[in-house]
């Protein structure tokens, strides 16, 4: 048979022809603002990408470990009480999940309570220890819980080389996410080492450290900064197991290496792609370039981005963060239940967490392509760039005396504070928007019955102190200016109001109004629209019917033209205390001031600050 070419009947194109093309259909709109958008660390992401634009990949995103295209499902198990942590294992074990990650209670952590290795006994009771991966989250009980995890295995006569998991020593991560430590640096990391040595010794299907960057990513870093985090750790890891006699090779087989996978799909599979492609990097340069290609990697789905509102929509935000590490090509993934930031999972939750992982494993099949996307020029071309900026940043902390003396310094938590403050800026500014939070807001929905998930306790007298990385999830700021509109409504019994007065018909106000009704609920103020108003008496008649305190003009430019004025004033005679106008007033700012209207709200105005100054105006106080 000949070769069949598809593209052989058609014209050669060049980049030039299709420049005129899209020119002519952006009609004189700047084509860089229009199609050309910026990460956090500064990488384009253009419209087009051809072969000519993408340089070699630098690897291909093969998982270390794979079952038959499978990569492990794992769950994160944190309830204190043994009894009840062994009963939510083994549903997820029934129902599908092949390992635990385990997280144990610990200062500035909550989780299983291991008073002794008996707790951590009843907890994996009934679990075939022989089959599913046990991966502890010790926290700074990463050497109690380690021993622990080795009696069980004793006690319930698992071979050695038959047990399957992971300790998770990490003291540089708790350091970052905690800001102390029991004991110097020097001592944590020493007692790595050792355990790590003991590890490669005895137990062959178990890894003694976890590298985890995920403090970081949960700090709000950029992806490139998330993975000069991860280097550098790896690398001050490499440097205290050579302390302890261990080779590259043997250090970087005892290491876990942990990512955080959120619902941006394409950066997610290019940072998971770009993080094989530095570790082989690291792995090479110490001298164990075979250890590179088999280094675990795991990927638990973002903290930043759960939020409390509107829970279900956290579904959504899991599934496409499954699907990106699945596609990056990762060897295990925890999913957070969607109700995790409200406090501990109930069965539902835990049951959609495994059954995302389910569905997209067995029935999308996404891991039975190696790197599937290998050869897309936009993936390629986002990997490389993305890897070489996680490159210079980690040259840079490499700069600062590495990753232990770059978070003394502080210079990591300034570099992620900086970030975090352009993240939060721009969901301030609906430039991200968040679905149920501060887009399409519901103030009906439900209070869910959740059981919260306990203050942890504090580290009495740490010996080593930094500035920690703490968590910072987007829908924070709306979250706090919802719980003040519901704290109202619980002292008077009403929700804190603003009236819309909608100008002219349904044509000109709807999607102004719609827009104001949204901005409003997102931080706990209900909008009571009014019909369409053909008079500024009209207008004033219907404020005073509210019982509202605040108002907001709603119509088109043409209408406000004609009766934004006059109605603004009539408004501000009735008793409005402030007047917004939806829309941007453009050169009629100066006049709908004089007029009364105080505030103007549109897409690119700081909500936030807006909202803000709305609850003072109505005496609204934070909630408890």
């Amino acid at each position: 048979m000949s070769e069949l070419s598809l593209a052989e009947d058609f014209p050669a194109v060049d980049d030039a022809q299709w420049r005129a093309l899209v020119e002519k259909a952006l009609k004189g709109a700047d084509f860089e603002k229009a199609l050309v958008s910026t990460t956090y660390d500064g990488l384009r992401i253009e419209p087009l990408y051809t072969r000519e634009s993408t340089g070699t990949p630098l690897v291909r995103a093969l998982r270390a470990e794979g079952r038959d295209g499978a990569w492990d499902i794992r769950q994160l198990h944190a309830h204190p009480d043994p009894a009840a942590a062994n009963s939510a294992i083994l549903e997820d074990l029934e129902g599908g999940v092949s390992s635990v990650d385990l997280q144990i209670k610990a200062p500035g952590q909550t989780g299983l309570r291991l008073t002794s290795a008996q707790d951590l006994a009843r907890a994996l009771d009934g679990v075939h220890l022989d089959f599913a991966g046990v991966w502890l989250s010790p926290g700074v009980e990463d050497e109690r819980a380690a021993a622990a995890l080795r009696e069980v295995w004793t006690a319930r006569g698992i071979a050695a080389d038959k047990a399957v998991g992971g300790f998770g020593s990490d003291p540089i991560g708790g350091l970052a996410r905690t800001g102390d430590l029991p004991r110097s640096v020097a001592q944590a990391l020493d007692a790595a080492a050792r355990l790590a040595a003991e590890t490669r010794d005895s137990y062959p299907g178990v890894t003694a450290l976890r590298v985890d960057a995920r403090p970081y990513h949960d700090g709000g870093a950029s992806e490139a900064q998330e993975l000069a985090a991860l280097c550098a750790t790896t690398v001050a890891y490499l440097r205290a197991l050579e302390g302890d006699g261990l080779t590259p090779a043997d250090a970087l087989g005892q290491m876990e290496l942990a990512l955080a996978a959120d619902a941006d799909l394409f950066l997610t599979i290019a940072k998971l792609r770009a993080a094989r492609a530095l570790l082989a990097r690291i792995a090479e340069a110490s001298g164990a370039a075979e250890a590179g290609s088999g280094l675990r990697l795991h990927v638990g789905t973002s903290a930043r981005m759960m939020a409390r509102r509107d829970p279900h929509v956290n579904m959504l935000r899991t599934t496409i963060a499954c699907a990106g590490a699945a596609l990056g090509g990762t060897d295990a993934i925890t999913v957070l239940p969607y109700s995790w930031a409200l406090g501990r999972p109930d069965r539902f939750a835990r049951r959609m967490a495994r059954n995302t992982q389910i569905i997209l494993q067995e029935e999308s099949t996404l891991g039975h392509v190696g790197d599937p996307a290998g050869g897309s020029w936009h993936l390629d071309a986002l990997t490389g760039d993305l890897a070489a900026k996680a490159w210079e940043i980690f040259q840079e902390i490499e700069r600062q005396g590495g990753m232990v003396e770059a978070l003394a310094k502080g210079a990591v938590q300034a570099m992620v504070r900086e970030t975090a403050e352009a993240r939060a800026r721009d969901v301030a500014t609906a430039k991200a928007e968040l679905t149920g939070v501060s887009a399409f807001p519901d103030l009906t929905e439900a209070a869910a019955e959740i059981e919260p998930h306990g203050l942890p306790d504090e580290l009495e007298d740490p010996a080593v102190t930094v500035e920690p990385v703490p968590l910072r999830r987007e829908a924070e700021p709306f979250e706090r200016l919802r719980d003040a509109g519901d704290a109202h409504l619980e002292r008077t019994g009403q929700r804190p109001m603003v009236f819309l007065a909608n100008l002219g018909s349904p044509s000109d106000f709807t999607v102004r109004t719609t827009y104001a009704q949204s901005f409003f609920a997102a931080g706990g103020i209900e909008a009571i629209a009014s019909d369409g108003l053909a008079a500024p008496a009209d207008a004033a008649e219907a404020f005073k019917a509210s019982g509202a305190r605040i108002a907001c003009l709603c119509s088109s430019d043409a209408v406000y033209g004609t009766m934004a004025e006059d109605v603004a004033r009539a408004l501000g005679a009735a008793g409005a205390a402030h007047l917004y106008l939806a829309g941007r007033p453009g050169d009629a700012r100066e006049a709908y001031g004089s007029a009364g209207v105080k505030a103007f709200i549109h897409k690119g105005c700081d909500i936030i600050e807006t909202l803000r100054a709305a609850h003072d105006l109505l005496g609204l106080r934070p909630a408890a």
